[in-house]
């Protein structure tokens, strides 16, 4: 089948195309990927992500947004299933040339449809239209702090870690992360890593919150693990970071 020859306008189209990725479907990846990402098997179909980011950038290309019309369709009536499915849904919001006001609305439906750390997490290397829209992304990423949605939380510290990591934002930074509250493992995970890339880049001013933090034991703790076992951080840094450690 020629993925260009879809439109993506029906349902059968659609059909079509989950037919096709069937076909070229890896069972020991979905079987890899099953353990991984932590969901059930019926719910991976084994496309490996190499490959559904180049069907999202020819698809992107051709008909982008009459799938994500029919994506958002079939959603709604609850005929959506795969995790491969969401992930495309993601990266051809990325990927489509759409005005900003539009992509907004695409990812705040992204945002919903998220259910594990993976679809989170994969696509947001994909929103490089933030670099150009870096206030107002932050201001759209502000405005979702009073979310109690993990993973909503996750994608917010995700995102934070992947496009604002920089002198202008660290402080804000460190507030976010004090801010969102729960007890969820993938937030505080979230947290964990956002913070220790912010160590990686602002090695003292880091230090200095993770003293005086009310972060609670386990996310400084995992900050603190994540710092040490990068290969960007000094012998000497990795031992004195420890003195943080919590009991």
């Amino acid at each position: 089948m020629e993925i260009e020859s879809l439109i993506f306008k029906t349902e059968k189209e659609y059909k079509e195309f989950l037919d096709y990725l069937f076909s070229i479907r890896d069972v020991e990846y979905k079987n890899f990927n099953k353990k991984i990402i932590g969901i059930d098997e019926d719910m991976l179909i084994g496309i490996r992500t190499p490959i559904l980011r180049n069907l999202g950038k020819k698809i992107a290309k051709i008909s982008g947004e009459n799938f994500l019309n029919l994506f958002e369709k079939l959603f709604t009536k609850k005929k959506i299933k795969y995790h491969e499915e969401k992930v495309l849904y993601g990266f051809i919001i990325g990927y489509s040339k759409i005005n900003f006001e539009e992509r907004l609305k695409r990812i705040d439906f992204f945002i919903n449809i998220i259910d594990n750390w993976a679809v989170c997490d994969i696509v947001d290397s994909t929103f490089k239209f933030i670099n150009k829209n870096k206030e107002d992304f932050y201001r759209y990423l502000t405005s979702k702090l009073s979310t109690t949605n993990p993973w909503e939380q996750r994608f917010v510290l995700v995102i934070l870690l992947a496009y604002y990591i920089e002198e202008k934002y660290l402080k804000d930074i460190f507030k976010i992360c004090e801010r969102i509250k729960s007890e969820e493992y993938y937030v505080n995970m979230a947290k964990a890593w956002l913070l220790s890339i912010c160590y990686v880049k602002f090695k003292n001013e880091t230090y200095k919150f993770l003293e005086k933090t009310n972060l609670d034991n386990w996310t400084v703790n995992k900050a603190i693990q994540k710092t040490r076992e990068s290969l960007r951080v000094t012998k000497e840094d990795k031992e004195k970071i420890l003195v943080l450690k919590r009991k």
